[in-house]
């Protein structure tokens, strides 16, 4: 009777593992205590929210061909010091595995999914690493009374909160100069004081399954689009800024056209993020045989110690000193321009405003280089 009691217990420990096993394909997460883990075992579970990471720019912070620009200019201009700054967020599973030099292909994974979910505390304060994590079994996230055959779950707060992205998305440099701006200007906006979060608009609800029907059932139905897109996304740039013409006055021979516009979707500045980022806007008139344009650009222009603009998003990080100029438009703010154009012959006008998005910066790509070494031909006749 002892030797039953003690083997069938055994076997139930065995069958259950094995069956987990089967379900979650080779990989096993049963007990296994792991640092940090590569987002190819969540997809194991979680395939939809998996897929609509791995086409977006978290996944891709690596091999962005911009941030490569920028990170091999940055890097040979401070003799690779800059990997660990940079690669704080682009790569920032490194902060846990201390793999700065990119050996690993986890590290090569971007803005991972256990990197995220291992997050406990963000603290600004600390310029070195931000955030504070608790990696291993335990997985944190924003939902409450949920469990997993894979992983210890735990609601926090900190995952509906813009305190998340501020890790990434808020940067001093070592002059004291405020790089990227985003999470404060969101703090400074009406949208904080009204509860409205990053995540309400970048990782909006959508149909979708947490995890594979024949891993667990779930009652959940939408999921957080894991997409994240944000000014490398066409539609999310239409949502953030309307134009409107208010008035065309015509007096003598000058027409005056005025021109709201608005920031009515972002909740932040816009542009916001990188210095290099622009918003024009431009407004034409137009007659048989003549054509006007005028302009107005709203940025932020950071300058050097000389008082030079820095132009290379490499340099910014490093050689910033102070912000010279910034006319950006906060959220909900509607800014009023005016023109004024010369009265054209033609009695018949088009005036047209419109807005564009401007980021101009340095991209590696590939380049053909084709050199005709010799040649030798010979003409025969028969």
């Amino acid at each position: 009777m002892i030797k039953k009691k003690v083997i069938f217990p055994v076997l139930i420990t065995v069958a259950i593992v094995f069956l987990f096993s089967t379900i979650l394909g080779s990989r096993s997460f049963i007990s296994e205590k792991r640092s940090i883990s590569s987002s190819l075992d969540c997809k194991e579970c979680h395939a939809e929210i998996y897929d609509h990471w791995k086409n977006a720019m978290h996944s891709m912070s690596i091999e962005d061909p911009i941030f490569k620009a920028s990170f091999m200019e940055s890097y040979f201009n401070t003799a690779g010091e800059a990997k660990y700054n940079c690669l704080r967020c682009h790569a920032p599973v490194a902060l846990i595995n201390n793999d700065y030099d990119l050996r690993k292909e986890i590290t090569k994974e971007g803005v991972s999914c256990d990197f995220c979910h291992s997050i406990k505390k963000v603290n600004l304060n600390d310029k070195e690493n931000p955030f504070k994590f608790e990696t291993g079994d335990i997985k944190w996230g924003p939902l409450s009374n949920v469990d997993s055959p894979a992983h210890q779950t735990e609601p926090s707060s900190l995952f509906k909160s813009s305190e998340l992205c501020s890790g990434c998305h808020e940067y001093v440099n070592d002059k004291g100069v405020k790089i990227l701006g985003t999470y404060s200007e969101w703090k400074e906006s009406p949208y904080a004081a009204e509860g409205t979060h990053c995540q309400n608009c970048h990782m909006p609800l959508i149909p979708g399954k947490i995890v594979k029907p024949e891993i667990k059932t779930s009652s959940q139905k939408q999921i957080n689009l894991h997409a994240i897109s944000a000014g490398h996304s066409t539609e999310q740039l239409r949502k953030a800024v309307s134009v409107d013409i208010q008035t065309i006055n015509q007096e003598g021979d000058i027409i005056e056209v005025i021109v709201n516009v608005t920031n009515r979707g972002s909740g932040h500045m816009v542009p916001t993020g990188i210095p290099t980022r622009k918003l024009i806007l431009y407004v034409e008139l137009k007659a048989a045989n003549e054509y006007y344009s005028q302009q107005r650009v709203y940025q932020r222009i950071l300058v050097e110690e000389s008082g030079n603009e820095i132009k290379k998003e490499g340099e910014i990080f490093l050689t910033a000193t102070k912000a010279s100029y910034d006319n950006r438009i906060r959220p909900r703010e509607t800014r009023t321009e005016r023109f004024a154009f010369a009265q054209p012959k033609n009695r018949k006008v088009t005036i047209t405003a419109r807005v564009e998005y401007l980021y101009k910066t340095q991209v590696l790509s590939p380049t053909e280089m084709r050199v005709k070494m010799a040649e030798d031909s010979q003409v025969i006749s028969r």
